[in-house]
């Protein structure tokens, strides 16, 4: 039996306005080119078109029972830009500024209540 290389495998926090999302359970980060194929009858498919880069974020958090830890309802109405930045790997942070375009509350039988966002922003990388 070969011997495994153990080490330690990073964390995402995220923020939002400044503040850490302490009830996060759960982030998804979706970056895409959005660029178009382009073929051509010589070539077939003869490469990529650049489209408008776009990061997508999907958090979901636990909701306390003393209230929301945030409410993103004012920034999703009002469509006021949140600035968003999430912790990673090696120290590196990603940051931007997002619209919320979706919330969610759920909740059911043996399970905890959970407020999900999804919002959108423009690409950036972890520096």
């Amino acid at each position: 039996m070969p011997a495994s290389s153990l080490q330690l495998y990073t964390l995402l926090y995220i923020g939002i306005n400044g503040t850490l999302l302490a009830e996060e359970q759960e982030i998804d980060l979706t970056r895409t080119t959005n660029s178009q194929a382009i073929s051509t009858v010589a070539k077939g498919y003869a490469g990529e078109s650049p489209g408008a880069q776009m990061i997508e974020v999907d958090c979901s958090n636990a909701i306390p029972a003393g209230g929301f830890e945030f409410d993103m309802g004012k920034s999703m109405f009002g469509l006021i830009p949140i600035d968003v930045q999430v912790d990673g790997p090696g120290g590196t942070q990603l940051r931007g500024k997002a619209f919320v375009i979706s919330d969610t509350i759920r909740h059911g039988v043996n399970q905890e209540a959970k407020y999900s966002f999804k919002a959108r922003m423009s690409g950036a990388l972890f520096s």
